[in-house]
């Protein structure tokens, strides 16, 4: 983890978070946490973002970081799109046009593969950092892309 945590504060390195259980606690649901979503559907029209609090040492890193290199990617397949742009604005400064969403986890990777082309065509593979608390996900980022991975739990490693 020591690389990774170098990497991650070289002024060049792109970060691409995730929102829920990255950069929000999935402390969400009254008894079951984020997941009381996927079983309640009535629970799908409520803003779950509106009382979400800043993590500290992830609000810290990206305060000083350049945030023209940090940027969200999330599955989002309950329409929260809009939610959680304004919350990761709101909480850390991310600009909405730095959010990304799919509604499935494995096209997470090709998604990030075209914003990275697209927005530093020249960057060596080894300034991206792709976080995400999924291990699933680390995977598909693993062997689809040439890009660093990280767990948010780096930052309470890293106190």
């Amino acid at each position: 983890m020591g690389k990774i945590w170098e990497i991650l504060h070289r002024p060049e390195t792109v970060v691409f978070f995730d929102i829920d259980g990255t950069l929000t606690s999935y402390n969400y649901g009254e008894y079951h946490a984020h997941h009381e979503l996927d079983y309640t559907p009535e629970f799908r029209d409520v803003n779950i973002y509106a009382d979400c609090k800043r993590l500290k040492p992830l609000y810290d890193y990206i305060q000083n970081h350049d945030i023209n290199r940090i940027f969200c990617i999330s599955r989002e397949p309950h329409g929260h799109e809009a939610w959680k742009s304004y919350m990761v604005e709101k909480l850390y400064g991310i600009p909405v046009s730095h959010c990304f969403y799919t509604p499935d986890a494995s096209k997470k990777p090709q998604i990030v593969l075209d914003k990275v082309t697209e927005l530093f065509p020249d960057i060596d593979p080894k300034s991206v950092v792709l976080m995400d608390d999924n291990d699933d996900t680390l995977g598909l980022y693993m062997r689809e892309t040439p890009f660093c991975t990280a767990h948010p739990m780096i930052f309470m490693e890293n106190m």
